[in-house]
């Protein structure tokens, strides 16, 4: 164990994200009343730097022969979110829960809709945040 370690944010643990509402900003619930929810990975966590290691020597091998794409960074960005996402009870606008389990490729077809930019930016943010990876303290 390090010797910072009481200085560490837990970021090798997801963090339950409530969906919002995209225009109420309320959470999403269903029929239930159970809040719909995304497990996110830190932006901080090895997840994330694995990802981006892969990513940088995917460009890195490939300099000088090819420019990457818009399309590209956009499936890039869309990957970035799957590889983040640790689980999920996904429930419409509605409010009807969406009994589509989780996985890397639900994930993927979830956050690659043009529509879902809202729901992405959700994610992306709340993985940026470390204030959602901090343990709950007297201090904070």
């Amino acid at each position: 164990m390090s010797k910072f370690a009481a200085l560490a944010l837990p970021i090798e643990q997801p963090a339950r994200m409530i969906i919002h509402h995209p225009v109420t900003q309320k959470p999403l619930c269903d029929e239930a009343g159970e809040q719909a929810y995304i497990d996110v990975w830190s932006a901080d966590s090895e997840t994330r730097r694995k990802f981006e290691r892969v990513s940088a020597n995917k460009r890195l091998a490939r300099r000088g022969r090819a420019k990457i794409t818009a399309e590209e960074i956009e499936a890039e960005q869309v990957s970035l979110l799957v590889a983040l996402t640790a689980g999920w009870h996904l429930v419409d606008l509605n409010g009807r829960a969406i009994e589509e389990p989780f996985t890397p490729d639900n994930a993927r077809e979830l956050y690659a809709e043009p529509a879902m930019a809202w729901l992405r930016e959700q994610v992306d943010e709340f993985a940026s945040d470390r204030a959602n990876f901090a343990r709950a303290s007297s201090t904070i």
